[in-house]
């Protein structure tokens, strides 16, 4: 053999040696830190029916919780990343909410000005995203919201003129359209006209945002294993034609509400009031709003600037969290409610009974909706939409088992796991509604589906009433019943990163007669 190949075979044999050896010992280090674990993989570590499109990642974590009962701190590895599994609702308080100082950052490590889009509340870290956190949260007010609501009534509107009377129909679609519509409206400020038309750009564009074949899903991998190389070589889920046409909407709907001074009640012109003042005025207080702990006095007293494209990323982040999550809640909803026809009778009696009171559907009727509220909760307990949570340790820590972890550290906490914890949920594979009854009393980190602590989805309240209010409208029209048409058992798609069915879910829906 040529001396030159022959040295680079040797090379070749060489790297592919230490790779081996690296692997090994990575695999090594849960049972090195007497920590319960699933034996991993080569290179692959836990994550094999990821890969291999056998299980969601929340069903993966699921799994291997359930092969430890009793343990609440389990060793998992994230193909070549040890990661710590946590699956006890009194550790993940302690997570969350007592010790968050130690668990301050979710994990990602993005560069603002290469990946504008993906610059937002979300993959934001240390006091950059407190200080963000702090300025967006006036925004999320109940004051703002009843401004907002006849955007998102307009809306509802169109969705119900849409369902065209007696029909059989995967509700997903009309759905997601609906909830595309309510966000390009209160978050990108135009009527994107989904309902209407589900071809036009802004539909396209947004369900291109969401689409994660192969490649996003490598690129995932990527940005959660490896996290600075990630970063140093500028690598984005969202594809650049994408970042291009949402940058695009932004700038030009900014551009010309400053040259016509024109104003409009939405999240756009408040991120605007944020950028030219430093900060939103809270002009009332309600008790709803104590989870946004927003820190007034530090207003005046912190520099804080907010670019064209840091606005364009926070609003690209509203769409991420509120277009598919809320369109999957609505559909398990009136999924359940399709199978439950007594519950869906007593939700349809307490949306007449709100709007005979009041003589239409306004805000305050939707939020004297309880018992809707109740079947919407319970939906996200069976089905929650982000079916783990990601921290990463920032400060040196101990944990209950007394296993000290570093700086750096990743933690996941199996939402799935934990809302199907028979401790907190008895027969948690049955839809009931009455778990969430004021009377009753759920720890404080059992049922997270928004998360909890100072990282809670500061967009909650909205997104809940989006979805009470899309509901409502809906069930006020319609009757709905479960196909046979649909697959049974459920299964879900391995390529989503949220709880999306594998298969179309089929309602016979019928117009109801006045």
């Amino acid at each position: 053999m040529d001396p030159v190949n022959l040295a680079l075979l040797a090379i070749l044999v060489t790297i592919i040696a230490y790779l081996v050896h690296h692997a090994r010992k990575v695999n090594q280090y849960w049972k090195e830190s007497n920590i319960p674990h699933v034996k991993p993989h080569l290179f692959i570590g836990n994550s094999a029916p990821i890969l291999f499109k056998k299980l969601t990642h929340g069903e993966t974590l699921k799994s291997i919780c359930d092969r430890f009962p009793n343990e609440p701190i389990i060793g998992y590895y994230d193909f070549m990343k040890p990661t710590i599994l946590i699956k006890d609702a009194e550790i993940i308080e302690q997570i969350l909410i007592k010790d968050f100082v130690h668990f301050a950052d979710r994990g990602f490590v993005i560069d603002e000005e290469k990946t504008p889009l993906d610059s937002n509340l979300f993959v934001m870290t240390g006091k950059r995203w407190k200080a963000v956190r702090n300025r967006l949260s006036p925004i999320f007010t109940t004051g703002k919201l009843r401004m907002m609501y006849d955007l998102m009534a307009d809306c509802g509107n169109e969705l119900v003129t849409q369902m065209e009377g007696d029909q059989e129909i995967d509700m997903r679609e009309i759905l997601g359209r609906f909830a595309m519509d309510v966000i390009g409206s209160c978050a990108f400020g135009i009527d994107a006209g989904n309902l209407r038309n589900s071809d036009n750009e802004f539909r396209t564009k947004g369900k291109k945002a969401f689409e994660f074949g192969f490649s996003q899903f490598a690129k995932f991998i990527m940005m959660t294993n490896f996290p600075n190389i990630a970063k140093k070589i500028g690598i984005s889920v969202n594809r650049p034609d994408v970042l291009k046409y949402f940058t695009g909407i932004i700038n030009n709907t900014i551009k010309h509400r400053r040259e016509n001074n024109y104003q409009r009640n939405d999240f756009l012109q408040l991120l605007m009031q944020v950028q030219d003042k430093g900060y939103v005025e809270v002009l009332t207080k309600d008790p709803a709003d104590e989870y946004l702990n927003i820190e007034t006095s530090s207003f005046s007293t912190e520099k804080f600037e907010l670019s064209n494209n840091a606005i364009a990323g926070q609003a690209f982040g509203f769409l991420a969290a509120g277009f598919e999550a809320t369109a999957l809640t609505m559909m398990y909803t009136l999924y359940e409610l399709s199978k439950n026809l007594d519950i869906q009778e007593k939700v349809r009696k307490e949306v007449q009974r709100e709007v005979m009171n009041g003589g239409s559907l306004d805000f305050d009727a939707v939020n004297r909706m309880e018992y809707l509220e109740q079947c919407v909760k319970e939906s996200m307990r069976k089905y929650p939409p982000a079916p783990m949570l990601f921290r990463v340790c920032t400060k040196r820590y101990t944990l209950p088992n007394g296993l000290t972890i570093e700086p750096g550290q990743p933690l996941q906490i199996s939402v799935y796991s934990l809302h199907y914890n028979p401790s907190y949920y008895p027969e948690p594979e049955k839809y009931k509604p009455e778990r969430f009854d004021p009377d009753q009393t759920i720890p404080s980190c059992a049922y997270i589906p928004f998360g909890n602590g100072p990282r809670i989805c500061i967009a909650m309240r909205f997104a809940m009433l989006q979805v009470k209010y899309g509901l409502a409208k809906l069930l006020f029209t319609y009757g709905f019943r479960a196909s046979l048409k649909t697959k049974q058992p459920l299964k879900f798609c391995s390529r989503s990163i949220l709880t999306a069915p594998a298969d179309p879910i089929i309602f016979n829906v019928s117009k109801l007669k006045v």
